[in-house]
Parts: C-alpha cells; sequence; structure tokens
C-alpha cells in the first residue's frame, strides 16, 4: 500500500506539474477567456495521462490500479472539457494542432468528440483494478486519440 500511495503522489505531482505548467518552456500558460490555450493545456494533460498509461503497459511504470484509474479520470475530464474549446474563428491559430477539418467536418469532428467522451466515461467507469483490464479499456480508449488526430489534427 505504501508503495502505491507513493506511485499515486508521483501521478498527481506530475498532472499537478503539468496543469500549473511547472516551469517548463515547452507548457503555455492557460487563459481562461482563450480556448486555444485551453485546449492546448487540456490535450497536454491527456498527453501526460495516456504517457503514464502506455509506460504501465510497457511495464517501463509498475502497474497500480489507482494510477491506472487516476490517468482514466483525467482522459475523460479532458474530453469532456475540450467539447465546447473549438469556436468558430479558431482555426487558423498558428499555436494550435488542431486541422482545419474540424471546421469544415464539423458533424464529423463532433461524432468524433462524442466517441471519445463515451469510451473515455466507460474506461473510467470500468475502474480496472489489473493490468489486463487496463490494457482493455486502454487500447480501445487509445484507438479514438489515433483516428482524431489522423483526420483533425495537424502536424507542426
Amino acid at each position: 500500500m505504501k508503495y502505491s500511495m507513493r506511485i499515486l503522489a508521483v501521478a498527481t505531482a506530475a498532472t499537478l506539474a503539468v496543469s500549473a505548467n511547472a516551469g517548463s518552456h515547452n507548457l503555455v500558460t492557460a487563459d481562461v477567456n482563450d480556448p486555444v490555450t485551453l485546449r492546448i493545456n487540456i490535450m497536454q494533460n491527456i498527453g501526460a495521462a495516456t504517457g503514464l498509461s502506455a509506460g504501465m503497459l510497457k511495464w517501463e511504470v509498475p502497474f497500480d490500479p489507482i494510477t491506472a484509474q487516476t490517468a482514466l479520470a483525467t482522459i475523460n475530464t479532458g474530453a469532456l472539457a475540450l467539447a465546447g474549446l473549438f469556436p468558430a474563428g479558431a482555426a487558423e491559430n498558428m499555436r494550435s494542432t488542431a486541422g482545419p477539418a474540424i471546421w469544415s467536418d464539423t458533424a464529423g469532428f463532433n461524432t468524433a468528440m462524442a466517441k471519445f467522451i463515451a469510451d473515455s466515461s466507460a474506461a473510467k467507469a470500468a475502474a480496472p483494478g489489473t493490468i489486463d483490464e487496463f490494457e482493455a479499456v486502454f487500447t480501445e480508449l487509445a484507438g479514438n486519440c489515433k483516428a482524431c488526430h489522423k483526420s483533425y489534427r495537424i502536424k507542426r
């Protein structure tokens, strides 16, 4: 239990560091009035949780059910928050990797976001307690990221 609490503390600290922009020049300071910086920060939090999850599945990080569930909760919270952060007119923002297809194929993007929200909610609700359970829900969830990024993200 002591080891699990240490892992949880490290995971929480990592998430807070990403959220608080803990001195890293690669992170963007969140401006609550700017949907672009908000979604960049949210995507970075999702990326941190995804990286931690992948690390557990590759055995680079010891698997811990509480840490796994926290990562899934972080991804789900991010998915829920992202939905309203792609307003019209934000397509040409050079700080973002959001592709123009988000606005030219709004119906497709909204469908992809709805799937991400549904799948991340289901993954969170599953509360996986073993590495095998976690792998099953995370693999399904990660497929959303890949599909959406392929269609709606540009590389800079």
